[in-house]
């Protein structure tokens, strides 16, 4: 389970989406610390720089006393934790002034001229540059016309130590924040990749348990798993009704096929216990030869019906009239009707011309035809019509015989499908479903409904265009 649980797209997922997610939320920390950082540095920068402009133009207004004056007349708190020092061209210190903070509280006794030849006891203050892991300072120089330099300098909270509470702060939303993000990301994940469970389930189902009814549970939306688990779920049930259908045909087929086959065995039977009479065995030989190719032909045509279903039956397509493929169709069962004093009428009136393989539909129309010559009674009429229409060609072949009832029309197209009124009637029940086939491979459809005079019709439109 830990494994399966490890393994999980969801858990990856979510991983995957809660690492993007620090590495984007510590890119912006760190663009918006080098901001903040900068923007403090460039404020404390632009403030000693403008005190030393304004104290640049009080001495080239003044002089070292206008220094002096302005310095005095600033009064402002401001103006008192400045350090200010002129110096003179040769590196001397002309004046300055030092903030409190800046001079070394100790006090060292030293000896000192006097200005007169002697020396005298003084207290020493050292000035130091408050500068530590705490403490910053900003310093500004302007040089002046006469060549010397006037410093301004303030000291300043260090920048590392003033954002170090935002840092200490990030680190700790941002640590809980990873950690939400990847509980609500494993979370969601899980929720949203709920239907690839449910499709790995199915299949499981299906190939360990052999359960081909197993479905996928429906979700709903509209999603891109909700449209995959539906799509799935649509192909199961194709699937199945495939399966249906081939166990059904494999179960028609093997009763259709016992009867020729036990005929066939019968046959040479008694062909065997003539005691070699030579009439009777070329008789013999000659009735399993029917019944062979009886068995072929339906073997054919299943091989045909089934390639036109799965796509894949070979059309070679040329330009045709349906017209000259009607009238072959009725000249070939021409006789046929006639034994049965039935008219075959048909009704070609205008070109009919499409794109299609003439062996194949040639096959569809004697199909139909055939099929209509079986259920007509004697002294009935088989019309064969073709016309053209916007977009399309159709092929219509009525009879004056029983009609197909409205609940068998589905399924006269079944494979070896033989309806009630077709017991009596010998034929293999796959000439209507090579017809549908036919059509369908040429992007057609076939039809039945009730003929206008009574009976069947049976149509089929082909599109052009």
């Amino acid at each position: 389970m830990l494994e399966r649980f490890r393994q999980s797209l969801a858990i990856r997922l979510a991983a995957i989406y809660a690492l993007v997610f620090a590495a984007g939320a510590a890119a912006l920390f760190g663009v918006l610390y080098w901001v903040l950082a900068h923007s403090l540095e460039a404020r404390d920068r632009e403030a000693v720089e403008l005190r030393a402009e304004n104290l640049a133009r009080a001495y080239e207004a003044g002089g070292p006393l206008g220094v002096r004056q302005r310095l005095d007349a600033d009064t402002s708190p401001d103006a008192r934790s400045l350090f200010v020092r002129l110096m003179a061209t040769d590196g001397t210190t002309l004046f300055a002034t030092v903030p409190a903070d800046w001079v070394d509280p100790q006090v060292e006794r030293r000896l000192v001229p006097d200005g007169w030849g002697g020396w005298r006891t003084q207290e020493i203050h050292s000035v130091r540059i408050p500068r530590d892991a705490v403490r910053d300072f900003a310093v500004a120089s302007r040089i002046l016309l006469d060549g010397r330099l006037i410093q301004v300098a303030r000291s300043t909270d260090s920048r590392a130590v003033l954002l170090a509470p935002l840092r200490k702060a990030f680190a700790g939303v941002g640590a809980v924040a990873l950690c939400l993000s990847l509980t609500a990301g494993t979370f969601l994940a899980w929720r949203a990749t709920r239907p690839l469970r449910q499709v790995a389930e199915t299949a499981r189902r299906i190939l360990d348990e052999d359960d081909l009814s197993a479905r996928v549970p429906a979700p709903g939306g509209s999603g891109e798993l909700a449209v995959l688990a539906r799509q799935l779920n649509t192909l199961l049930d194709k699937n199945a009704t495939h399966v249906r259908v081939l166990r059904e045909t494999l179960d028609d087929l093997a009763h259709d096929m016992r009867t020729p086959l036990t005929r066939l065995r019968g046959t040479a039977e008694l062909a065997l216990r003539d005691g070699g009479n030579p009439a009777e065995a070329r008789s013999a030989l000659a009735a399993c030869i029917d019944e062979t190719d009886r068995v072929l032909h339906l073997l054919e045509v299943l091989l045909d019906v089934s390639a036109a279903e799965a796509g894949a039956l070979t059309l070679r397509r040329e330009r045709l009239d349906l017209r000259a493929l009607a009238t072959r169709a009725a000249d070939l069962y021409r006789e046929v009707a006639e034994q049965k004093n039935i008219r075959i009428e048909p009704d070609l009136p205008a070109p009919a011309e499409m794109e299609g393989d003439p062996v194949r539909l040639g096959q569809a129309l004697s199909n139909l035809v055939d099929n209509a010559l079986k259920y007509t009674p004697e002294g009935g009429r088989v019309s064969i019509a073709v016309a053209a229409e916007p977009g399309a060609v159709t092929v219509t072949v009525d009879d004056t015989g029983p009609g197909v009832p409205a609940a068998e029309r589905d399924a006269v197209w079944r494979r070896l499908y033989r309806g009630d009124a077709s017991r009596s009637q010998r034929g293999l029940g796959l000439g209507l479903t090579l017809v549908r086939a036919v059509a369908e491979a040429h992007g057609g459809s076939a039809t039945v409904g009730d003929a206008p005079g009574g009976g069947a019709r049976f149509q089929l439109r082909f599109p052009v265009g």
